[in-house]
Parts: C-alpha cells; structure tokens; sequence
C-alpha cells in the first residue's frame, strides 16, 4: 500500500518504471519464498481451522499465481501503465488481506516464538533458492509448487551467472 502511494507520487516516467520493476521483483521473491519455506510448514498447524489447512495453502499458491499473471503482464509492459499498476496492487491487496485473516492471525496463536523465529530465518533463506521473477505457470497444488519454485530459482540463478 505504502510502495502504491508512492508511486503516484512520482512524476518521472523513467522513475515510475525503474521503481516499478523493483516492486515486482519484491513482491515475485517474497510469495516464491513463501511456498518454498512457509507454507509447507504451516499448513499442518491450520488443519482445524474452519477452512483446512490445505485448502487455505492451495488457496493462498492459487492466489499468487493470480497476482503473478497481472505482474508479468506488467513486467512484459515496454513502460508500465497505470491501468496494470492498479490491476496488480488489487490483486495484491486481496490476497495480504485473505492471508492475514485466514492463515497468519490463527497462527499467531498457534506457533510459538522459538518456531515462528525458525521460520523467519527459513523464509531469509529461501532467497537463496527463489526467482524474484513471476512465474503464473507454476503449479497451484501445494504438493509441487515448493519443488518447482527451487528449480526455476536455481535455474534462473545458473542463467544468470
């Protein structure tokens, strides 16, 4: 929301875009790093939520790809436009918004320091292995989706040595 209102601030095309860019780095890299390193370990401690635990996940998985196919539409763009600008920060917004409600409010009760700790520094790590590139053609089954995050990662890192 904050990187939304700055955009609109900025009235230098080549800045905007440049910016841009780097929001749809950000936000490729942290849900990628999200499937590899959190949500395969959280969905067991939402199996008694109203929804399951592994609904909620593939729920979550079907959502980025949801916000990855507008962010690849708008990293695909010569220079971004604004109407792909607002069609990505909505999905984005639905989806933290989803998320916070169903999958990181229960857990806040559930997990406790030493594990949520744990899994912020996993979740550092996976930067290792993640792309900060979208990829909607991922899969959306929580089973595969970690796995096939890794490759792409390590393969677009190996690439781009």
């Amino acid at each position: 929301r904050d990187e939304y209102e700055y955009f609109k601030s900025v009235d230098d095309i080549t800045k905007l875009d440049s910016r841009v860019r780097q929001w749809i780095a950000y936000i490729a890299l942290h849900g990628h790093k999200e499937e590899i390193a959190f949500y395969p370990k959280v969905e067991s401690y939402l199996k008694d939520e109203k929804k399951g635990g592994h609904h909620l996940i593939e729920h979550g998985i079907k959502e980025h790809r949801e916000l990855e196919t507008e962010l690849k539409k708008l990293a695909e763009q010569p220079i971004v436009q604004w109407k792909q600008i607002h069609k990505s920060v909505d999905k984005l917004m639905h989806h933290l918004k989803e998320e916070e409600a169903d999958i990181l409010k229960p857990l806040r009760s559930k997990l406790d320091k030493k594990l949520q700790l744990d899994l912020a520094q996993q979740f550092i790590d996976a930067g290792k292995l993640a792309s900060n590139r979208p990829h909607p053609e991922l899969s959306k089954e929580p089973e595969k989706a970690p796995q096939e995050n890794i490759d792409i990662g390590r393969a677009e890192k190996h690439k781009d040595l």
